[in-house]
């Protein structure tokens, strides 16, 4: 099935993202638990020189992140100080573009995050000798512009765990980011600046809590993105 032009928005310096990974037919993404630690070490390879990521939540067949892109400046420093020959085709463009920054930042990201995509998938193909393709494409991003939504996304990626039945306690999910919020050991995210937005880890840990009462009582809303 296509997937919606919604749901492939433009990435833009200094906006947040919902970003999903999803397999093909529901092939297996991680197998053992070293496949999560070289999911996450691969994104960031490829994406934290633009990128940095706010929450997320692997599972067995698809990955839920919450992302924000820098700033143009911080993008354009970053990508000044990647060796030469290391540059590709789109940063060294990023380098010399005068009014279109935007544009090729959109350009530069979504190859950045195939090439991850391409990266895990010879793993698994080397690892597991599978053959034929791993993701489903084009990956699905969505644009989050209000804060509100912002916080909704974050607890709901925190909470997928729990929505897929795949474990029982969303806090002690050890392949989703909250765990690590909690322990205050993640190195993968952002974590000053997301318990900056939520006022502290204190109201982090209550909000999420808050969140998963409503949802046992209701139910997980459906998603586009799943």
């Amino acid at each position: 099935m296509p997937v919606s032009e919604s749901l492939k928005s433009p990435f833009l310096p200094d906006n947040h993202y919902h970003l999903v990974f999803k397999s093909i037919d529901g092939i297996l993404l991680f197998r053992q638990s070293a496949d999560y630690d070289i999911f996450l070490e691969r994104f960031q390879q490829f994406t934290r020189f633009a990128i940095d990521t706010w929450a997320y939540c692997l599972l067995s067949n698809h990955a839920h992140f919450i992302v924000k892109i820098k700033s143009i400046d911080a993008i354009t420093n970053a990508v000044s100080n990647i060796d030469f020959a290391k540059q590709t085709v789109t940063m060294k463009k990023l380098l010399t573009a005068c009014d279109k920054e935007a544009a090729v930042v959109d350009e530069m990201l979504e190859r950045q995050v195939n090439s991850f995509m391409v990266s895990f998938a010879n793993y698994t193909k080397n690892k597991y000798r599978h053959h034929g393709g791993l993701f489903q494409k084009p990956f699905k991003r969505l644009e989050i512009d209000t804060d509100n939504w912002l916080q909704t996304a974050i607890i709901y990626v925190h909470l997928n765990s729990l929505k897929h039945k795949v474990f029982s306690d969303y806090a002690a999910y050890l392949h989703g980011s909250y765990f690590y919020f909690v322990q205050q050991c993640n190195t993968y995210c952002a974590t000053k600046d997301v318990l900056r937005f939520f006022g502290g880890l204190d109201q982090f840990i209550a909000l999420h809590a808050a969140q998963a009462k409503y949802y046992y009582e209701h139910g997980f809303p459906d998603s586009k993105l799943e």
